[in-house]
């Protein structure tokens, strides 16, 4: 994952309307991930887009989807988010979702490792929810993660980043994180979780799921 801390880190994560993923594949490389969608998101900065399904039975719930994005600044993504037709198509896609813009967590604890050749798989895991303090949460995450790195290598983990969100104008929610690794073995990632203790600490409330690449079709990435 990407570490620069000039960008901005956007999530969507929503219930989809399409009663299949084949048919919300189609859909979405009809509007955003069409040859259109893709240069008008460019043009304002929009610098990646990957698209990502639920793990069954591991925090996310079936008929999900989860987007990623990284821009060169949030106001690229206010402005192409306040088109009509931006709008439309998400109403198309999503009957409900949440759409939340992070900056990398400055100072805390993280890696982006070289995947090994021979497992090409991939599998994320992410932990998102309200905080006391994010200095404090970036503390609690540093004490319990970085001593098991090693751990958490064998066991397949390529990358862990931590984010903060950045609040919009009339955000009341309060401050907001979001763990972020990547995996290239499931099993390893789950024998990893069962070991992980204490992270909670860093929570008012959370949420954790488990993601792999969206399946269905071949989704408009870039």
């Amino acid at each position: 994952m990407p570490t620069n801390e000039s960008l901005a880190f956007l999530t969507v994560r929503g219930t989809l309307v399409p009663a299949s993923i084949e048919a919300a594949c189609k859909l979405h490389n009809e509007t955003a991930g069409s040859a259109d969608g893709i240069a008008a998101a460019r043009a304002l900065g929009d610098l990646s887009h990957k698209v990502f399904a639920p793990m069954p039975n591991l925090g996310a719930k079936p008929g999900e989807l989860l987007f990623f994005d990284w821009w060169k600044n949030p106001e690229g993504i206010g402005t192409f988010f306040s088109n009509p037709q931006v709008q439309q198509g998400a109403g198309l896609m999503f009957s409900e979702r949440k759409a939340t813009i992070w900056m990398p967590a400055r100072g805390a604890f993280g890696f982006d490792l070289p995947a090994p050749a021979h497992k090409p798989d991939r599998y994320v895991g992410v932990v998102q929810g309200t905080v006391k303090s994010p200095e404090a949460a970036i503390e609690v995450f540093r004490r319990v993660l970085a001593g098991k790195i090693s751990d958490a290598r064998r066991r397949g983990q390529i990358s862990h980043q931590l984010f903060v969100k950045i609040p919009m104008p009339g955000d009341t929610s309060g401050a907001e994180i979001i763990g972020v690794d990547l995996w290239c073995d499931a099993s390893g990632m789950g024998e990893h979780y069962g070991d992980i203790k204490g992270y909670e600490e860093a929570f008012i409330t959370k949420d954790a799921s488990v993601w792999k690449p969206a399946s269905g079709g071949t989704w408009s990435e870039w």
